[in-house]
C-alpha cells in the first residue's frame, strides 16, 4: 500500500440513521461518517470491466463476509474496536449495544470516546486527556493515532472527551509531548510520520528535542524477535517501513536512517519467505526460526501479522510472487465462512488488514468503497 496524501475528503456515510446515544447527549454527525485524507472523486477504471483473479475474488468475498458481521459496543472493548478499525478503516462499523443494534462508524465511536464493553479509550485528568495502557484500552503508546493514520482520518476530525471537543490534531500534540527514550516508540513513529511528515521536529513535555528522524533512529536500535518485541517485532518493521514510505512520497533523499530502514526491511522480507511453511503460512515462531504449530489461532496471529507487513512493504511487482500469493490464499482460506467463530480480535484485525491492503493493490479499492458497494448490492436485492 502506498499512503495517499491528505486532501480532506469525506468517506461515504455508513450505517444509515444515527443510533440512540450511549452518552448523555446525542451522538454527533461524525458517527455516520469519517473524514478521510483521500479523494474518491478522481476518475479510475471501473472494476466491473476488469478481470478479477480467483484469489482477488476470494479476498474480497472474505472481507465482505466479515464486514457484514461487525463488533458491538456491549461485548467488545475499545481495544477490539480499534483492531476492527485497523482492518476496515473508515468502512468499519460497530453495532450499538447488542449485535442487532444500529450500526455506526467504529472510528467515530472511538473518537467520541463512547464506552465499549463499559470502557472508554481516552481518560480525562482535569482539563487534560490521556490514553492509558490498560486491558481493553490501548495496548501500546500511540496505537490509537497509528490506527487513525493508517485509516487516513483527517487531523481536523472531532475527538469528544467528556465535555471537551478536541480534534485529531490535539491527539498528535499529545503523542509528541509524551515521547520518551525509554518507551516503545513504534506506533508513535507511524502516526507522527504520517501526520507531521518526516522532517518534523518538536520538544516533548520535558523540553527535550525530538523529531521523526529520532523516532526512526531509536526504533532501528530496538530488537526484532519473539521474546524481545511485541508480536515478534512485526509492528516495528511495519512502522519503520511506513516512515520510509512517507519519506519517499515527500520526494526527500533516502539516506542515513531512512536507508538503514530500507535495508532492514529487505533483510527481514527475505527471512520471512525463507521461514515460510509449505502451506503458505509463515512461521509460528515469527521471524526467529522455522516452526509450524497446529494451533489455528497462533497460525492466524503470526501469518496475519507477517502478511500485513509484507503486503505494505513489498514492491507492487512482488505481490504476484507465488510465495506471497500462497500466504494470501492461506489467510483467506482459513477465514472463509467462519465469521461466526470467536477469533482473537488482534489476530483477526491484522489478518483482515493484510487482506485489505492486498485488495487495495489488486483491485484499486479505496476507503469508503466497501460500504458504498455493499449498500448498493443490498438496495438492488430488495
Amino acid at each position: 500500500m502506498r499512503v495517499v496524501d491528505e486532501q480532506g475528503a469525506s468517506a461515504p456515510t455508513v450505517g444509515g440513521e444515527a443510533p440512540a446515544a450511549a452518552a448523555d447527549d446525542d451522538p454527533p454527525a461524525e458517527l455516520n461518517e469519517a473524514n478521510a485524507d483521500h479523494d474518491n472523486s478522481t476518475d479510475k477504471e471501473s472494476h466491473d470491466a476488469v478481470s478479477v483473479s480467483p484469489l482477488a475474488a476470494l479476498v474480497r468475498q472474505v472481507l465482505d463476509e466479515y464486514h457484514q458481521q461487525p463488533l458491538n459496543t456491549r461485548d467488545d472493548p475499545p481495544w477490539s474496536v480499534l483492531h476492527w478499525s485497523i482492518a476496515y478503516g473508515v468502512d468499519a462499523t460497530v453495532s450499538v449495544g447488542d449485535p442487532q443494534g444500529k450500526r455506526v462508524t467504529a472510528i467515530g465511536w472511538l473518537c467520541c470516546n463512547y464506552p465499549a464493553a463499559g470502557k472508554q479509550l481516552i481518560g480525562v485528568k482535569g482539563d487534560r486527556f490521556e490514553l492509558p495502557i490498560a486491558p481493553g484500552r490501548q495496548g501500546h503508546d500511540g496505537q490509537f493515532l497509528s490506527m487513525l493514520a493508517q485509516s487516513r482520518v483527517n487531523r481536523s476530525y472531532l475527538l469528544r472527551i467528556g465535555d471537551q471537543e478536541k480534534t485529531v490534531a490535539d491527539l498528535i500534540e499529545y503523542e509528541k509531548a509524551t515521547c520518551r527514550s525509554e518507551m516503545e516508540l513504534t506506533f508513535k513513529l507511524t502516526g507522527l510520520a504520517h501526520y507531521e511528515g518526516t522532517e518534523a521536529v518538536w520538544k516533548n513535555a520535558r523540553g527535550e528535542p525530538w523529531s521523526v528522524r529520532r523516532l526512526l533512529e531509536e526504533e532501528l536500535q530496538q530488537p526484532i524477535g519473539r521474546y524481545e518485541a511485541t508480536c515478534g517485532g512485526l509492528h516495528r518493521l511495519f512502522a519503520i517501513n511506513y516512515a520510509v514510505d512517507r519519506r519517499r512520497r515527500e520526494g526527500l533523499t533516502i539516506d542515513g536512517p531512512w536507508r538503514a530502514a530500507e535495508l532492514k526491511t529487505v533483510k527481514y522480507q527475505q527471512r520471512a519467505f525463507k521461514l515460510q511453511n509449505r502451506d503458505g503460512s509463515f512461521s509460528t515462531a515469527w521471524l526467529d526460526e522455522a516452526e509450524q504449530r497446529g494451533d489455528v489461532t497462533r497460525r492466524l496471529t503470526t501469518t496475519g501479522h507477517v502478511l500485513e507487513w509484507l503486503a505494505f512493504s513489498l514492491p507492487d511487482e512482488q505481490l504476484q510472487d507465488p510465495r506471497f500469493e500462497r500466504a494470501v490464499r492461506f489467510v483467506a482460506g482459513l477465514l472463509k465462512g467462519r465469521a461466526d467463530d470467536e477469533w482473537h480480535p488482534g489476530a483477526l484485525g491484522h489478518s483482515l488488514h493484510a487482506l485489505a491492503i492486498y485488495e487495495q493493490h489488486v483491485l484499486d479499492s479505496q476507503p469508503g468503497d466497501r460500504s458504498e458497494r455493499l449498500a448498493q448490492n443490498a438496495a438492488a436485492a430488495r
